[in-house]
């Protein structure tokens, strides 16, 4: 079984380490919820960052005279927010897996962001990544994830 379990979405990363059985034989493996964890990173949202209050700029001027905002400019506004969102969580989990030693580690990322959040991550961490697998894990409590990851390994 891998060392670390990272449980992630856009806004929060979850990490478990596993707890091997000690020399008591009545002592079972399990999770225990990393230092920190979870660590809440809410996404900037789009009415954060725009306004739609209206008589900021003047929307034109007379005909053939140039004006100070054009209708429907489109920045790809969204898509932006995701994707500062999605190299927020890449190193977020990198800082976690470095802190740890770089051990086997297992994520679990919704199927939406599971690939490009792999993309963002950097080499070495991706290169002890065990095993990835597409869910939202993130608010199971540490007793079903057990049953999830352990009884199954």
């Amino acid at each position: 079984m891998q060392k670390l379990l990272l449980l992630a979405n856009s806004g929060r990363v979850r990490f478990l380490v596993f707890k091997e059985t000690g020399d008591d034989p009545a002592e079972k493996p399990h999770l225990l919820e990393g230092p920190g964890s979870p660590v809440e990173m809410r996404p900037a949202s789009i009415h954060e960052t725009v306004t739609d209050r209206a008589g900021r700029f003047s929307q034109g001027g007379a005909a053939g005279r140039p004006a100070g905002m054009s209708h429907g400019d489109e920045y790809e506004l969204e898509e932006q927010l995701e994707t500062e969102a999605l190299k927020r969580v890449a190193a977020k989990i990198d800082e976690i897996v470095s802190v740890a030693g770089y051990p086997a580690w297992q994520l679990v990322a919704p199927a939406t962001i599971l690939g490009a959040l792999r993309k963002e991550l950097p080499e070495p961490t991706l290169r002890v990544l065990a095993h990835s697998e597409p869910g939202d894990l993130t608010k199971l409590p540490v007793a079903d994830l057990e049953k999830r990851f352990i009884q199954r390994s």
